[in-house]
């Protein structure tokens, strides 16, 4: 016991110095402290800072795929609407009845190449978007770019195998809420020029003449009228075709080799 009671002491007379010893350390550094100015010459020049200019930054690619409340339109929305499921339809062929399937659709092929990298005219593109943006309204594409099989399949006509559609050059489309009211997506994309369109008969099959510039021409299609297996739906439709590349500078024309041999098969 009176062991415990020493170690007891020694240990509390330690701690107490210690403690003694660290409360006079600390007084003799207070009084040693010295606050001294800091002194400068009179000639002294100070280094000027850079003047930082602060950059926008640039956008991240998901923060450019709406337009209002609609996805923004890219060549993605052309891609061809075949599919292998589709019945077989009956052609005459050199002057045989024959099957003709419809293709496997993007699983099976790309949409027209140019440069090495899949292409629609911008301008086609442009105009969609313009219109959303004006109407704030959702542009529901019909038909896009078509395979040779799939424009077949679509419409065994003879005039469509010269569609610019096989070339990425045309566009099918109506506009939500605008279903019954399509000249005044019409008004829009003349709006989106500044400028008053001519008329002519030379790019329509129906009874409408279509309105044209140098770049595109637009075609009305009523609700009787242009109906094919993409446009089977009961409502009037407009068709937005390009007769001028800005890029290339030169006219927009049906190319048999293009359209037939310029996309990638799977």
């Amino acid at each position: 016991m009176a062991k415990k009671i020493v170690l007891l002491f020694i240990l509390s007379t330690l701690v107490g110095c210690s403690g003694l010893e660290r409360s006079e350390q600390k007084k003799v550094r207070q009084q040693n402290l010295t606050v001294s100015p800091i002194e400068r010459q009179e000639d002294e020049v100070f280094f000027p800072f850079p003047e930082i200019k602060v950059q926008k930054r640039a956008s991240y690619p998901w923060e450019s795929k709406r337009i209002g409340a609609h996805l923004r339109i890219t060549k993605e929305f052309f891609r061809c609407r075949g599919n292998v499921l589709n019945p077989p339809i009956q052609l005459h062929k050199y002057k045989k009845l024959v099957y003709h399937l419809d293709c496997g659709g993007i699983e099976r092929h790309s949409l027209p190449i140019k440069d090495g990298r899949e292409f629609i005219y911008p301008i086609l593109i442009d105009l969609l978007n313009h219109i959303q943006e004006k109407t704030g309204r959702r542009v529901l594409i019909t038909c896009g770019h078509r395979c040779p099989a799939h424009n077949l399949y679509s419409d065994a006509s003879k005039g469509a195998r010269s569609s610019k559609h096989l070339i990425g050059g045309e566009v099918d489309f109506y506009v939500e809420g605008f279903e019954e009211n399509p000249t005044a997506i019409v008004e829009v994309l003349q709006e989106y020029y500044g400028a008053t369109f001519q008329r002519s008969n030379r790019f329509s099959n129906g009874a409408t003449p279509s309105w044209y510039n140098k770049e595109v021409a637009i075609t009305l299609y009523h609700s009787h009228e242009g109906r094919d297996f993409d446009n089977d739906h009961p409502y009037p439709y407009l068709s937005l075709q390009a007769l001028f590349d800005r890029e290339s500078r030169r006219a927009v024309r049906f190319n048999w080799h293009q359209a037939y041999n310029g996309y990638l098969k799977n």
